[in-house]
Formats: C-alpha cells, structure tokens, sequence
C-alpha cells in the first residue's frame, strides 16, 4: 500500500496544506478536491458534474483539468465502461515523496521510544502535528514525556499544547527557555 492510501493519511488536508509547494492555484485545488470527494463516493465524474458541482464554467474546467495532466497531478483513465479520474500524481511529486520520509521517520521514533506499534488514532494525531508543528518541536515534547516515563500521545500533545500557548519554539527548548507543569 501506498503511503498516501494509508488511513491515518488525510488527503485532502495533504492537499490543501502543500498546494503553495506543489505549485497548484484555488481552482486547481477546488477540481482536485472534488474529484477526490467524487472518487470516494463512487460518482460519476464528467465535466458537467464538476461544472454542477463547483460553479466553474465548463471551458475553465477543461483548461484546468489540462493542466493538472500536463502537471502529472491528474491521470485521467477511459474503458469500455467508464471514466476514471486518478488524482494520485499529487501525491508521487517530490514534495509527496519528502513529506512520506518525514511522516515515516517521525511515526519510527514513536514507536521506537514507546517500544510498540502505534495506533491508528495515534498515527493520525502524529500526523496532524506534522503539518502544523515544527518536527524538532515535536521530538523534543517526545523527549520531555520519556523523561517523565510517561510514554503516551496523549501526553506529548499536552507538552506540546502548553508550549505552543506559550509561544515555544524548538530554538527555546534547545537554549532551556522553557517549563513543562505535569
């Protein structure tokens, strides 16, 4: 399985969080997001539909799916039977490969320092913090829960939520210019 398949894996917000760097505008994004909502749904994805469904005129829609497959962000699949939309470009780009290495190397540490596998909902919660937190940020709240043996996520995001309302930065935790209250 892909990493971008997996579930903790929230695409859309993957998506939207990398469209400065993958190099996608508002339009753009709006089609893929919808063609990825349509996917999961399992509706029928014409051009017609899409037009329905976000208000873009047919002649943009055209220009920007063009686009997405120049880009290779968009493969767009025909049989006998159907069309299908494949939006998994996106998520092969370079940017799509750095961000797995990091979400890897980070879920690794985890649970190596937990010495177990981590759960689903621990996985997603990683992940969220990937996207909004500083990885250093992270791995030093992870440090700050083992000196304290108390290896949980749970924990680590109330180190995390503290230090962010205080304005922590990975920098601060590096000079000691920081407290964690139990």
């Amino acid at each position: 399985m892909k990493w971008y398949e997996e579930t903790y894996v929230n695409r859309n917000d993957w998506i939207l969080d990398k469209m400065g760097v993958l190099g996608i505008s508002a339009e753009e994004a709006v089609i893929v997001l919808m063609i990825e909502f349509m996917n999961r749904n399992r509706m029928k994805i014409t051009i017609d539909a899409l037009e329905k469904r976000t208000g873009i005129s047919t002649a943009r829609i055209d220009e920007v799916i063009s686009t997405l497959c120049a880009k290779q962000y968009l493969e767009i699949r025909a049989s006998s039977k159907s069309v299908r939309f494949d939006v998994s470009g996106l998520f092969e780009a370079r940017t799509a490969r750095d961000e797995r290495i990091m979400d890897r190397s980070l879920f690794d540490t985890f649970e190596t320092e937990f010495g177990r596998t981590l759960s689903q909902r621990e996985m997603e919660k990683i992940s969220d913090w990937n996207r909004t937190t500083d990885k250093k940020l992270i791995l030093y709240a992870l440090r700050e829960a083992s000196a304290y043996q108390k290896l949980s996520v749970a924990y680590v995001d109330r180190i995390l939520a503290q230090w962010t309302e205080k304005g922590y930065t990975a920098a601060d935790i590096e000079n000691g210019v920081h407290e964690w209250k139990k």
